[in-house]
């Protein structure tokens, strides 16, 4: 075990499959206060237009009245429909990257780290609004090329980050299996949000599910649980 190492971590840009700039509207950097101020406006209406509408009212157009401005205005800042789901989604999994970096930057160990991105995972399956965004997106995604991209881009990053530090933790796992567990754990928060996070769901099977789903994680990371054979 390594548990004292320090994992810098790396920041890739979820925006690598960018055509242009313009083609992702005004840059929060080069806007002025009041311009700024219209941008996070528009995000925070769209945010809830998305939960209390879901994909099918989610419209540059509806965006645009519920938020006050013109179609013209909003497109400025969000030229696609695309482009204002990005907005609303990428705080969201820029969340996981910058848990990881405040953990790894705080001096803990690796494994201290791994446990506060599972307990974030964890606290995220029981946030309601949290998993009713996921799922709209996952909507688009299905539908959409470019949220589609953007979502593979973000998993793929956010993938990447969680390996190297399993890897720090569990160094028997190679560059491979890593990402390969890393995986398995991101899609097991996944489907934990899936039975978590809708609050009509009081089935008592579900009662434990989360520190069941911990304990495994970390049982999966420590190589307790049998990966593949090998032929």
């Amino acid at each position: 075990m390594t548990e004292t190492t320090t994992v810098p971590i790396e920041r890739r840009s979820p925006r690598k499959r960018r055509a242009s700039a313009a083609s992702e509207g005004a840059s929060p950097e080069t806007l002025r206060a009041q311009g700024l101020r219209t941008r996070n406006a528009i995000v925070r209406v769209a945010r809830r237009l998305l939960l209390e509408g879901g994909p099918l009212e989610f419209s540059l157009r509806a965006v645009a009245l519920r938020a006050g401005v013109s179609v013209s205005n909003l497109q400025y800042y969000f030229p696609t429909r695309p482009a204002v789901l990005r907005a609303v989604m990428e705080p969201e999994i820029n969340a996981y990257l910058d848990a990881l970096k405040r953990a790894l930057n705080s001096g803990v160990s690796p494994r201290e780290a791994h446990d506060a991105i599972l307990m974030k995972a964890i606290n995220d399956a029981r946030d309601t609004k949290f998993v009713a965004l996921w799922r709209h997106f996952f909507s688009f995604a299905s539908t959409d090329p470019e949220c589609a991209n953007l979502l593979d881009e973000w998993y793929d990053t956010l993938t990447q980050e969680l390996a190297r530090v399993i890897r720090a933790i569990n160094p028997k796992y190679g560059a491979d299996e890593s990402m390969q567990v890393a995986a398995l754990l991101i899609a097991m928060a996944d489907g934990l949000a899936l039975q978590l996070g809708t609050k009509r769901r009081k089935h008592g099977y579900l009662q434990g599910l989360d520190q069941r789903y911990l304990a495994f994680a970390n049982d999966v990371v420590l190589g307790k649980v049998p990966g593949p054979s090998k032929s």
